[in-house]
């Protein structure tokens, strides 16, 4: 696991945060499911399975964020999976991930029943029908539902498949297409695509925020306009959103790592707008140098070089100058 991603995981693993991404994308932004409402789960599902040769293979997956939503019961399992690359074979991936969570379920439960069943007499034993022995699973057992978001947060739009569907090569030849679609159960992804949003206004914790500043990314005026509108919130961000906040920019060697920081927040508008203007700085000092080449190619004299410099820049004749002398070939 990469620093950027133990920062942005970490991040959401918040339970505020958490539950604002699942009301925000699954509900509609309705207060469905409360922070106090979430456990943190196990993140690795083992799995040891039995081939019809008698040979055993283990499968073991590692889900990025589980939580369990307890409302007055066990209601439902909560998985998020960050991205900051595409997965172009992602629906595959989380129908794996999910079948094994589920079969890791399954086990779970078999193996309470038969602990609870050893402490029993022979006559209160629990008696099974051959096809609940078979399946190691009780006609009245039941397991929890799983909702898997996938979190994905670099700057390129996602392209990827979102369904099963979507990876699959069908021809609509003898309407063989329409036949497999009912035959083949589809599974979708639940995809976040955070800096492609649309409206964010259904979240209602800093993922608000947050999510703003990534649809600004690479457009440097949009980014320093809206932190300015945002100015309350941005002087004063816990350690965790700014660690988050370094890599969602890709500004891992511009803004400092503040992971040892003492500080209990962190003013990340004024680390923005020192970001900002370093962009601008540069931009400017490339547009100068650019600018003395082509005259020096066109035949220009360096004193004119110097003059259009002035005029065009508004440099003092000092300032011009010594730029001239720099970038002059």
């Amino acid at each position: 696991m990469g620093k950027a991603d133990t920062a942005v995981k970490t991040w959401l693993n918040n339970n505020e945060r958490f539950a604002d991404l699942f009301n925000g994308t699954v509900f509609g932004g309705e207060q469905i499911v409360l922070p106090d409402e979430l456990e943190d789960l196990d993140r690795e599902t083992d799995i040891l399975a039995t081939d019809k040769t008698g040979k055993e293979r283990s499968f073991r997956r590692h889900r990025d964020l589980v939580k369990r939503w307890k409302k007055k019961v066990d209601l439902s399992v909560l998985a998020c999976e960050a991205q900051d690359k595409i997965h172009y074979a992602m629906p595959v991936r989380g129908m794996f991930n999910d079948g094994l969570f589920y079969t890791d379920q399954i086990r779970e439960i078999w193996r309470q029943y038969e602990q609870k069943n050893k402490r029993k007499s022979a006559s209160e034993k629990e008696k099974l029908t051959e096809g609940e022995f078979l399946s190691r699973f009780r006609k009245g057992d039941r397991i929890y539902p799983i909702i898997n978001l996938v979190f994905y947060y670099d700057l390129e739009k996602w392209d990827g498949a979102t369904d099963l569907y979507d990876m699959f090569q069908l021809n609509d030849v003898l309407s063989c297409e329409r036949i497999l679609r009912k035959y083949i159960p589809n599974y979708r992804i639940n995809l976040i695509d955070a800096g492609n949003m649309g409206s964010i206004k259904k979240f209602h914790s800093d993922l608000q925020q947050i999510f703003g500043v990534l649809q600004c990314r690479g457009k440097k005026d949009d980014l320093h306009r809206y932190i300015q509108e945002h100015r309350k919130y941005f002087e004063n961000i816990d350690l965790e959103t700014y660690q988050a906040l370094r890599h969602f920019l890709h500004s891992e060697r511009a803004l400092k790592d503040m992971k040892d920081s003492k500080e209990e927040t962190i003013n990340m508008c004024k680390a923005l707008e020192e970001l900002y203007n370093d962009g601008v700085t540069k931009g400017r000092e490339e547009g100068i140098a650019a600018f003395i080449k082509s005259c020096c190619n066109l035949g220009v004299s360096k004193d004119g070089a110097v003059s259009q410099l002035v005029l065009n820049y508004k440099m003092d004749e000092k300032e011009a100058r010594l730029a001239a002398e720099e970038y002059w070939s």
